[in-house]
């Protein structure tokens, strides 16, 4: 009896969290998503809330490594292209990302953002409407507006 009540306070203390996050663990170990691509994942991820400081800075770190740095930057601009604009949360957190890239990452960051400049201002324009008639696509053109200008 006692292995039972281990196991039901155990399972009792789990959360949706914890288990959200044990399912994108094991999603990435079937998709073979390498650490830097899972990072970058969970910092452009759909939920309402930010990346954390320290994600952002371990991003930002592994853009000074070459096999990391081929990791990172196909996976934010995959964020651009293959969403589609109900995923506008998961666009505005990769421009985030890309600013803050900019800002703290390696120079070759600044240069391969400069060589992806059409799709960067090409997200100026970007409108969604959701169902209760905000427009979510503002929060992207506003963020990337004044600071993301590579010209």
């Amino acid at each position: 009896m006692d292995r039972i009540e281990s196991l039901a306070n155990t399972l009792s203390q789990v959360t949706v969290y914890d288990i959200k996050s044990m399912y994108n663990q094991a999603k990435n170990m079937v998709l073979n998503v390498s650490e830097m691509e899972a990072k970058v994942r969970e910092a452009t991820n759909d939920e309402p809330w930010g990346a954390s400081s320290t994600l952002m800075q371990d991003i930002a770190q592994g853009t000074f490594n070459f096999q990391n740095f081929n990791e990172i930057m196909p996976c934010i601009y995959s964020k651009f292209m293959e969403k589609e604009a109900r995923q506008w949360r998961e666009i505005y957190k990769a421009l985030q990302l890309l600013e803050y890239l900019i800002k703290n990452g390696s120079e070759r960051v600044v240069d391969d953002a400069r060589s992806h400049i059409s799709t960067i201002k090409m997200l100026r324009s970007f409108h969604y409407i959701d169902d209760k008639g905000k427009d979510q696509g503002i929060n992207g053109r506003l963020s990337q507006q004044p600071n993301l200008d590579l010209s």
